[in-house]
């Protein structure tokens, strides 16, 4: 199974038996089997058969609407959901339980402030030239890992955040400077991401959000109910949850691409304080994503499943 990937201007979707069959301006292109798809990703002037999202939906491929803007999404299709409704009652049980919440967050900022140390690790052997921010960095993510274990037991939900942000704030510190100078990165901005790095990152976490979606509506979770992230209107709390873990990933494979030089400044422009990514450097952040993303969709399905397990014996606790 894989991902397609549709962006063009004046393009129509429409069903064709059993494939998705793509018009340009009217002229059929090509056509895709529907047996080969697990999810579509449209950004651009799109049109959509109705019967088209029917098919989607019953074959479970996932679609996700990118806006023209690159980053957000505005638009998501998750598939078929999991049937069995006792692991959302565990779920709903569990977020109003701060002492059910509790331990399930300090393992996810547990695991996230480790995989900041790990990437941090390997740049401080990759790049020797950044040796003192890197290394100060690590002293104060290290720190925190050893406070997380030691308050094990006393540790809030407050703390735990005011933990993540303080790792986060040494971490993003040391991060800036892996890239060069000439792509103006000075600390994570999301709205609007005004350089390279940040449209990078916040396409790449858009992306690893809406597979984090697609993890838990598969195995029948809410996904706008999470444990560490509150609930807020319009958010999808427990995909946040699940991709925390999982951001340094995006964030190595973001320095990769500019490191190896396979996203460089001409595929970038500035439109009113907006950094775009044109076409070309979309395609090759698709294709660098999808040639990336196979055991990080494996690990949150893996999440999902074990969250579904934790709820539905959770949902013993509370009468």
């Amino acid at each position: 199974m894989s991902s397609l990937y549709l962006d063009r201007k004046n393009l129509a979707i429409k069903l064709d038996g059993q494939a998705l069959a793509l018009y340009e301006e009217g002229e059929k292109k090509g056509t895709v089997p529907l047996h080969l798809l697990d999810r579509v990703v449209l950004r651009g002037n799109v049109q959509l058969e109705s019967r088209v999202l029917g098919a989607l939906s019953e074959r479970n491929i996932g679609l996700l609407v990118l806006s023209g803007r690159n980053t957000e999404a505005t638009a998501m299709l998750a598939g078929r959901s999991h049937n069995e409704t006792s692991r959302r009652l565990g779920q709903y049980s569990t977020s109003i339980n701060e002492e059910l919440r509790t331990p399930l967050s300090r393992w996810l900022v547990l695991v996230k402030v480790r995989a900041q140390q790990n990437l941090l690790r390997e740049a401080l052997a990759a790049r020797p030239d950044c040796r003192y921010p890197i290394t100060s960095a690590l002293q104060t993510i290290n720190g925190i890992i050893g406070q997380l274990r030691e308050d094990s037991f006393a540790i809030s939900l407050a703390s735990l955040r005011g933990f993540e942000g303080a790792a986060a704030a040494a971490y993003f510190g040391a991060y800036v400077h892996l890239f060069a100078d000439s792509l103006n990165f000075s600390g994570r901005k999301k709205r609007p991401p005004p350089d390279p790095v940040n449209a990078c990152l916040s396409l790449g976490y858009t992306l690893l959000h809406y597979d984090a979606v697609r993890a838990c509506h598969t195995v029948g979770l809410d996904t706008m109910l999470g444990f560490y992230h509150d609930v807020s209107f319009g958010r999808e709390s427990l995909a946040c949850d699940l991709m925390e873990p999982l951001r340094s990933l995006m964030d190595h494979w973001v320095w990769q691409l500019f490191r190896e030089r396979q996203l460089r400044p001409e595929h970038f422009s500035d439109d009113n304080g907006r950094c775009q990514m044109n076409k070309a450097g979309r395609q090759c952040f698709y294709g660098f994503y999808e040639s990336q993303a196979g055991p990080a969709r494996r690990l949150l399905r893996r999440y999902g499943y074990a969250l579904s397990k934790r709820y539905l014996a959770g949902s013993d606790l509370v009468g």
